[in-house]
């Protein structure tokens, strides 16, 4: 009966008699181990994945990213998403200090639509994307209003290719996973100073393991985040996958469980329990999306168009997102013990090989 999320797993408090010392109240930042030896440090182990800027303005959406990354959260695009670097002086003279060190996740799509040398300049973490993504039509492919965004196309002026392009229009950068290797080390030179991840859809994930986890990435991100599946059962896929030698380190865009219910803070904890290192906030943004649909472009006359995006949109971060980041930054300070997960379940249990709290 608890098969359907998570619901049958326990985050468990101390032993009774235990040591009982305060916990700090902020659980320590999230080292990313580079091949190497080198780390990059990220303030929490949440990033968001998938947004869609094409929706949003470039100034709305650069107001948008900035507010996330201000909140440690690593955030997914490309500049030319965010409409490059064509601001004003004034803008420029104010975001100057944050653009420095941005916790920019460049999404390294096969197609390289929008991708820019500014791009491995800035990057904190290279996503490799070797799965494409389904649109919401279903196509995999690219709504017109991306492809404008990314070619920074004048509104008044026609688009070639239509109203969609295919995800595999161009060849790809990496024809198969023996090139993959290759293809890391040249990202590495080209953004010494970024970790670099490889990202696919699950479906062919176990099929092929063993190849993934010999190629020198920094991570792997697993994008479930278009599937329906038994959370329970999922967790059993990831503990396998964990327990793989050589694997490396498993970040997570979860999917959502039966019934399409999203991953909760408390499942996305559970998962992190399991072995996860970082989990994208994604299904958290359905109405931080709708709510930033409804921001205004700042006034002509603003003598801060900036500050004037920032008003309108820190309410929609404190109401729809900060609540939830707050839980999960929280529950982190209490899995530090082991065992962290248990279930009243036995078979659950077994399956999982966590703590059974039975008779």
């Amino acid at each position: 009966m608890f098969d359907s999320s998570l619901d049958a797993l326990c985050l468990l408090p101390p032993r009774f008699g235990s040591g009982r010392r305060g916990v700090p109240p902020t659980p320590p930042s999230f080292q990313v181990q580079r091949a190497g030896g080198s780390t990059v440090e990220l303030p929490t182990r949440l990033f968001l994945d998938e947004a869609p800027w094409h929706r949003w303005s470039p100034k709305v959406a650069q107001a948008f990213a900035e507010q996330l990354q201000q909140h440690g959260i690593l955030t997914s695009y490309l500049h030319s998403e965010l409409g490059g670097r064509d601001d004003s002086d004034e803008d420029q003279e104010q975001t100057e200090p944050e653009a420095a060190h941005p916790l920019q996740m460049l999404p390294y799509r096969s197609e390289r639509y929008g991708l820019s040398a500014d791009d491995f300049d800035t990057a904190t973490v290279i996503d490799v994307r070797l799965s494409p993504l389904r649109d919401a039509s279903g196509r995999f492919a690219y709504s017109a209003e991306q492809i404008r965004r990314w070619e920074a196309t004048p509104e008044e002026q026609p688009l070639s290719g239509g109203g969609w392009v295919s995800a595999f229009t161009l060849p790809p950068d990496i024809v198969d996973l023996d090139s993959l290797p290759n293809k890391i080390h040249q990202l590495r030179r080209l953004a010494p100073q970024a970790a670099v991840l490889v990202s696919v859809t699950p479906e062919w994930l176990w099929e092929n393991r063993e190849t993934l986890a010999a190629t020198p990435a920094d991570a792997l991100l697993i994008r479930s985040g278009q599937i329906s599946v038994s959370g329970i059962q999922f967790a059993e896929l990831l503990n396998q996958l964990i327990r793989q030698p050589d694997v490396p380190p498993l970040w997570l865009s979860p999917p959502r469980w039966d019934q399409q219910r999203v991953a909760t803070v408390d499942d996305c904890i559970k998962l992190v329990s399991l072995g996860v290192s970082a989990i994208a906030i994604d299904g958290w943004m359905d109405e931080v999306f709708a709510e930033i649909d409804q921001v205004p472009e700042p006034s002509i006359y603003s003598g801060s168009p900036a500050n004037q995006l920032n008003q309108s949109i820190s309410p929609i971060l404190e109401e729809y997102l900060l609540p939830m980041v707050e839980r999960f930054t929280a529950l982190m300070t209490t899995i530090t013990r082991s065992p962290s997960l248990g279930s009243f379940d036995r078979e659950i249990a077994a399956r999982l090989d966590v703590h059974y709290l039975g008779k």
